[in-house]
């Protein structure tokens, strides 16, 4: 992303925003954080112990944590959120987890990462925050690093049957997100020199984890009112929503990409 972008995303998700946000998606998550879903998305995978794999926006951490203890693996995560790093910082000394790093920076162009050096791409409903006319760079940058036979799995906002009209696309624009479609996602991977790219739709998991969310911003008002005030609140709950009302409607699905660099695999 362009450093002004990531210096705005750096903004935006500040610690005490993705706090809040975590109080409603689940500690460590600023999207679906139910052991279902991280179980449906392990599932696509083959992990190893020695393998290594990038988290791209890591967020607060919750799935590099799960994939270092669960499954022995190296993870380093990468976010262009200093606060979010530093908050994933302590607690890997909370929590003397091993495996698992964070770092602060833009995939782009980060020195920290080499080219053909991890095992497997990760990443968690960041990519649409990345401008259309910047996604190709992207995942240009990730086919380099990824290991030959290395592996991507992704969860991203896709525009779905009913979005892509203007006053959608302006919306998602005030909430930076710039969806394209799920066939526009895999001909861009395919395009990129991705193998075996596959997509589907788990929108039902998001609004799950919404509906959850939901029920908390209400049980939770006095405290969220306390909190952030009554101004704040009230445009939380309408954003949220939104977003649950853009899932039914089918202007937006949430989507699971698994895809594969060619060659043979270690």
């Amino acid at each position: 992303m362009p450093h002004t972008q990531s210096t705005y995303l750096a903004m935006r998700y500040s610690r005490a925003v993705a706090l809040r946000h975590e109080r409603l998606y689940g500690h460590g998550y600023q999207g679906p954080s139910s052991e279902e879903t991280f179980n449906d998305l392990t599932g696509r995978l083959r992990l190893r112990a020695d393998f290594r794999v990038l988290d791209v926006g890591s967020g607060l951490g919750g799935d590099a944590f799960r994939l270092a203890v669960q499954y022995g693996v190296s993870v380093l995560g990468l976010d262009s959120s200093a606060e979010l790093t530093d908050v994933c910082l302590e607690r890997i000394e909370e929590s003397g987890t091993l495996g698992v790093t964070f770092a602060t920076g833009d995939v782009r162009d980060s020195d920290l990462l080499t080219d053909d050096s991890f095992d497997i791409v990760w990443s968690r409903d960041c990519v649409v925050f990345v401008p259309l006319a910047d996604k190709l760079a992207l995942w240009r940058r990730l086919h380099r690093v990824l290991r030959p036979g290395g592996q991507v799995m992704v969860t991203d906002y896709c525009l779905g049957p009913r979005g892509g009209s203007s006053e959608h696309t302006a919306r998602m624009a005030a909430w930076d997100h710039y969806m394209i479609s799920p066939a526009a996602y895999q001909t861009m991977l395919t395009d990129v020199g991705f193998t075996e790219v596959k997509m589907e739709d788990l929108s039902s998991q998001l609004k799950a984890n919404m509906l959850e969310g939901h029920t908390r911003l209400l049980s939770e008002r006095a405290c969220f009112l306390e909190e952030m005030g009554k101004a704040e609140y009230e445009r939380l709950l309408s954003r949220w929503e939104r977003k649950i009302n853009s899932c039914d409607t089918g202007e937006i699905v949430w989507t699971v990409l698994t895809a594969r660099r060619p060659g043979e695999a270690r």
